[in-house]
């Protein structure tokens, strides 16, 4: 499977998205697969890891790091497990449509033997999580743009 892309048009600003979903560190809020995360390093900028507790499936903690972060527009988040049998690559772009509106993609996926492996078995979960999570920020984004 190729990596999952998926798009959203959001009636916020990149500054409201960010705020509200990347900066403060909390991706359970957003990410239908994280029931929270730990050992957070630092905020959302270059360098900062973190350790994802999962909800499901046999892995429950897995240790990621940030990078290509630019506030209000990227960040990349990227992990491994069993020496890197299973790696995770995600990946956000935020602009701006209008002053009102911006553009997210989000782009999700997982490689190595371990990881190609989970995609091929399971495709529908990781597209179902990934369709989630940008639904979840769409939704937190849109709330707080109305505060």
């Amino acid at each position: 499977m190729a990596p999952c892309l998926r798009e959203a048009e959001i009636k916020a600003t990149p500054s409201t998205i960010w705020k509200s979903c990347f900066a403060p560190m909390k991706w359970e809020m957003w990410d239908p697969d994280v029931d929270g995360t730990e050992d957070v390093s630092g905020d959302c900028v270059d360098g900062t890891t973190f350790v994802f507790v999962m909800k499901d499936g046999p892995i429950k903690k897995a240790k990621f790091q940030l990078t290509e972060v630019k506030e209000c527009e990227t960040v990349r988040f990227t992990g491994r497990l069993l020496g890197g049998l299973m790696k995770f690559d995600g990946f956000f772009e935020i602009s701006a449509k209008d002053d009102s509106t911006s553009f997210v993609k989000y782009t999700f996926d997982m490689t190595g033997p371990l990881g190609s492996f989970a995609n091929w078995a399971k495709p529908a979960a990781v597209v179902e999580g990934v369709e989630k999570g940008l639904e979840n920020i769409k939704n937190i984004s849109e709330k707080a743009e109305q505060t």
